[in-house]
């Protein structure tokens, strides 16, 4: 009986100490959605950290410096870069907004009289007639997201101290963790942070190259047919294209809708262009630059961003698919240790 109530006092200890950390965590999500930020630009720029240190044997306090100057220049030459041409875009889209809901909503009226011909449920009629509306109501959440953006500036400035300091000391973070743990245990903690590496790691600066030539080759192609706001529908495109499989769909909307206007290419047509780059994004994009994280099934990787959405919204759709590949990862480690292998012959 003793056994048993220290079993159960040790269990509810535990929950207690879980349910503790999921509410300090939710009590300050804001500061560590910043950290992990943080972190997934240290993990785009460390290599060049360490490249710069044996290449050129010059210190580390050199090597950061040099490295958090070529990330603030690169997005200073970002930013001027891409802003005035958004925002020329965004505002003449805009302008012709109503023109685009007008067109948008004829074409709902004809597929609602269709629906009628085919005795088709009132409740999906009505919807489709009042989605032209809900356009209006999407505009106004862009409007509240773009001044939340503005007021963001803080946030800026702390996830650049972030990166200044975590490029500094991640090495010595690094084997700070692997110190606390027991020295048997060590190398087990190095396996682990070596996973977290690859997975983290490999996903972003591959994502990041991904996006980049995903979002060129669909701007450049809408351009050449002749669509409207190319360019920024391939900033689009590009930024959804973190989120695999879910992402480009969600990217083709805003073109899709825009090519209900008789100046633009047919819908259909616009459809076909982002399917036929995102079948040569996952044939052959994908798996050279993501290598072992996109051999997760693709059942998988959708309930996990899916899983990630919901936790963590956008963030967590990034952050799902390394996560899952982490966890694939150590459970692929323990299949491989001993213990595993040993229970099978007991």
């Amino acid at each position: 009986m003793d056994k048993q109530w220290a079993f159960v006092l040790r269990l509810l200890t535990l929950l207690f100490m879980l349910g503790g950390a999921i509410w300090l965590l939710q009590s300050i999500s804001w500061l560590v959605a910043l950290l992990l930020v943080s972190i997934l630009i240290v993990y785009i720029f460390y290599p060049m950290l360490v490249y710069l240190k044996k290449r050129f044997r010059i210190s580390h306090g050199l090597a950061t410096a040099l490295v958090f100057l070529t990330f603030i220049l690169f997005c200073a030459f970002t930013v001027s870069l891409l802003i005035p041409v958004i925002y020329f875009e965004a505002t003449e889209l805009a302008e012709s907004f109503p023109y685009y809901v007008e067109r948008f909503q004829d074409y709902l009226y004809w597929i609602s009289q269709q629906l009628i011909v085919l005795d088709v449920e009132a409740e999906v009629r009505e919807y489709l007639v009042s989605l032209s509306d809900n356009l209006y109501q999407g505009v106004e959440y862009l409007a509240e997201a773009s001044l939340s953006l503005i007021g963001g500036a803080v946030d800026i400035f702390i996830v650049l101290f972030l990166v200044y300091f975590l490029l500094s000391d991640f090495h010595t973070i690094r084997s700070q963790l692997i110190d606390i743990v027991p020295l048997k245990r060590r190398p087990l903690a190095e396996n682990l942070l070596e996973i977290i590496d690859i997975n983290v790691g490999t996903f972003i600066r591959g994502s990041l190259i991904r996006c980049f030539i995903v979002g060129v080759i669909t701007g450049i192609t809408l351009y050449i047919v002749g669509m409207p706001y190319a360019f920024l529908l391939g900033i689009i495109a590009g930024l959804f294209n973190f989120i695999l499989y879910i992402g480009p769909y969600i990217a083709a909307v805003p073109a899709v809708l825009l090519s209900f206007s008789p100046l633009t290419p047919s819908p259909l047509f616009i459809i076909l262009i982002y399917v036929v780059i995102q079948i040569l994004d996952g044939l052959f994009l994908a798996p050279v630059v993501l290598g072992r994280i996109v051999n997760l099934k693709p059942i998988t990787i959708i309930v996990a961003i899916l899983a990630g959405g919901t936790l963590a919204g956008l963030l967590g759709m990034v952050l799902a698919v390394p996560v899952a590949g982490i966890i694939k990862s150590i459970l692929e480690l323990i299949k491989r240790g001993p213990a595993y292998h040993g229970d099978l012959t007991g």
